[in-house]
């Protein structure tokens, strides 16, 4: 046997057998795989979960999709999903052709892979607690002790870049994918292509508790009716404002191990170590206990509120009531940890201004420029932070002017720079004589106003598109786009117009959806795909 990668056949037989980790019989295979226009058939994503299902026959291979997933704009692809079971030796020679050659044949077709697989060894993956693992939306229930997984990488990706070079095709597909079976696939494009086993830990059930007895934790452990105890360690430790306040190793001997702890002023993480094998059986995130419960008491007043809305014949009613809040704290919280929370939202507000993730522009009396240049600084340092692959601007208001104040100022050659206006309302600074125009002459002056820029357009790739007429949908809101960074998709809400940031009081501030946000920018962009749109475009 060839092994590559530090492949180690061995040692996954051995997580396999019965009694390390769980007591398995067979693996169930979901395989989601693309057919592309070269009729050639590509791996999507292949999970393989470790089961017990002793004296059950294995399963034939069958399409959970009736009828073959398109995605809309993604010409001569379709894409399917099947499902079967295989018997654990059977995989495991599967999986080692996998390794040795490329060759994928587990649904009893043989496909050999052009890419190239990467081996990543043995790694522990935690069940979701208040911080949620991004692993788990594609794995099958790792709700309780986790689960080890083994997976081939996928390292180039050549096939399947459609899918992570265009975001929203990866959305539509994951949602339709998520009809027949739970796997998010769009919340992780970096495992696309990828082959993965999931051996879930069942040998024994952990779970952490909170004793009821100061700040002291319990450990609970029931092993599965077929295990035999072995020698169990707990690690457990709390960590709060970057200092560790308590950290402890205990051996398991009982059913029951009380965890002493003298603080309880933050998260705590736990892991139960298999001394024995050498394995994690169980792992929390960290996670932390309810110490105060807040009610609230509702009471409605006999008497509503009416009123008449002017042009309305009918009087409005609303029911009126009284609200009272109660806090009811299980335990005492000292001065001192009120203190600290009150330091740590202060950094946190500065960090968060830092980082241009919550930025307030309240321009004083005469400095609204200032203020403005200011907001503009900030616009820029996003933009060199993050645009090396792409930035969008999406504006109602915007224009060329302001496109030189802000995309020109990326230094990243052949960036993708593309800017979205609805030119509504026409962009007064943009307008020389700041007269009120329509928006076919707003639209003619913008083209104008690039045929006659002064610029050597050095290292641009830039696209402005214009909603003209009834196609697309209007839209409001403004953002700032980069759709590919090192931590994926990123946006910040601008508040307001780029010709008027900084001049009132606005807010610049990260937003949590940014895929969403990319994906309706890019649909509406795709409506919008006719000369008729196209203000500006170069190279």
């Amino acid at each position: 046997m060839v092994v590559r990668g530090g492949f180690n056949m061995n040692y996954l037989a051995k997580l396999f057998s019965e009694g390390v980790l769980g007591f398995y019989h067979q693996v169930e295979v979901t395989e989601i795989f693309a057919v592309l226009p070269d009729k050639s058939v590509q791996n999507i994503y292949t999970i393989m979960v470790a089961e017990s299902r002793i004296d059950e026959q294995t399963v034939p291979p069958c399409f959970l999709n009736s009828k073959p997933i398109i995605v809309k704009k993604l010409k001569g692809w379709s894409f399917g999903i099947k499902r079967y079971t295989k018997n654990i030796d059977e995989i495991l020679l599967i999986l080692s052709e996998l390794n040795d050659d490329g060759v994928w044949s587990a649904s009893g077709e043989r496909v050999q892979s052009e890419e190239k697989f990467i081996y990543q060894p043995p790694r522990f993956v935690s069940p979701n607690s208040f911080k949620e693992v991004p692993l788990n939306n594609i794995l099958k229930n790792n709700y309780w002790n986790g689960s080890y997984i083994v997976e081939w990488h996928n390292d180039t990706k050549e096939k399947i870049l459609p899918l992570i070079t265009t975001p929203s095709f990866l959305q539509e597909l994951s949602e339709k994918i998520q009809l027949t079976t739970p796997v998010s696939l769009a919340s992780l494009s970096d495992r696309l292509g990828n082959f993965i086993v999931q051996l879930p830990v069942t040998v024994v059930q952990a779970r952490f508790l909170h004793s009821r007895s100061g700040n002291d934790l319990k450990l609970e452990v029931v092993y599965h009716d077929l295990a035999k105890p072995r020698s169990l360690r707990v690690n457990c430790e709390m960590e709060y404002d970057q200092i560790i306040e308590g950290f402890l190793s205990y051996a398991v001997t009982d059913t029951e191990t009380i965890l002493p702890m003298s603080f309880d002023n933050g998260p705590f993480t736990g892991v139960v170590w298999d001394e024995e094998n050498g394995l994690i059986l169980a792992a929390i995130q960290p996670s932390t206990f309810i110490s105060s419960i807040s009610t609230d008491i509702c009471i409605q007043a006999p008497e509503p509120r009416v009123f008449k809305i002017r042009g309305d014949e009918d009087y409005t009613r609303v029911n009126v009531s009284s609200s009272f809040s109660q806090l009811i704290n299980t335990e005492e919280n000292s001065n001192q940890n009120e203190w600290i929370k009150k330091r740590l939202y202060r950094q946190e507000k500065i960090k968060l201004a830092e980082d241009r993730k919550f930025v307030q522009y309240k321009p004083k009396a005469g400095k609204s420029i200032e203020e403005h240049h200011k907001a503009l600084s900030d616009i820029r340092l996003l933009i060199t932070k993050y645009g090396q692959k792409g930035v969008w601007l999406w504006d109602p208001y915007l224009c060329g002017e302001d496109i030189l104040k802000t995309l020109f100022y990326c230094p990243y050659s052949d960036s993708d720079l593309k800017a979205l206006t609805n030119l509504s309302v026409p962009s007064v600074s943009c307008v020389e004589d700041k007269m009120k125009i329509g928006r076919s002459e707003e639209f003619q002056h913008q083209r104008e106003f690039f045929h006659e820029l002064d610029s050597n357009k050095h290292g641009i790739k830039l696209e402005f598109r214009a909603r003209i007429g009834n196609s697309g949908w209007n839209f409001h809101d403004r953002f700032l786009i980069f759709p590919e960074t090192q931590e994926g998709t990123l946006a910040w809400s601008l508040g307001t117009s780029i010709n008027s940031i900084g001049k009132q009081h606005h807010i610049l501030q990260k937003v949590d959806d940014a895929q969403l946000i990319a994906d309706s920018f890019t649909e509406l962009w795709d409506q919008l795909d006719k000369e008729e749109h196209l203000i500006w475009k170069v190279p």
